[in-house]
């Protein structure tokens, strides 16, 4: 085969969710208000995102509302090119690790126009912002 040889493979995916929130609903109501929150434990004290409805480690159950600054530090990232069934439609992407100031690591996209210009260490700011298909998401930004 050339070596400019692409191979395309479409396949339709429906996904479907079913989550109890009752416990988080506050995260998502707080997304359509443009704020990002967590959980924290009242018994331990661990911070969670995303929210958890009760503490993985010591299983309280009452866990509290924290909303984050958004602040955040770039550990590492990837450019996916190859994109799963379930984002064909969005072309290639960052992925990021960062480090929010409230000491919570957040897994998410790094919306970014110039790819080259990202670098561990790099300011960048966790931020709310509603999808093209009408619901809430989060997503970091170069600060």
């Amino acid at each position: 085969m050339p070596d400019d040889t692409v191979i395309e493979d479409r396949r339709v995916l429906d996904l479907r969710y079913r989550m109890p929130i009752s416990k988080i609903s506050n995260f998502f109501s707080g997304l359509e208000k443009g704020k990002v929150s967590g959980t924290k434990c009242r018994r331990c004290g661990r911070v969670y995102f995303p929210p958890q409805s009760d503490c993985p480690d010591c299983m309280e159950g009452n866990l509290e509302s924290v909303d984050f600054d958004g602040e955040a530090t770039l550990e590492t990232f990837t450019v996916v090119e190859i994109t799963p069934t379930s984002f064909v439609g969005e072309g290639s992407y960052v992925v990021a690790v960062g480090l929010l100031k409230e000491g919570v690591r957040v897994l998410s996209w790094l919306n970014s126009a110039d790819r080259g210009s990202i670098r561990i260490g790099m300011k960048i700011r966790l931020k709310a912002v509603k999808k093209n298909e009408g619901y809430y998401s989060y997503e970091f930004f170069p600060y």
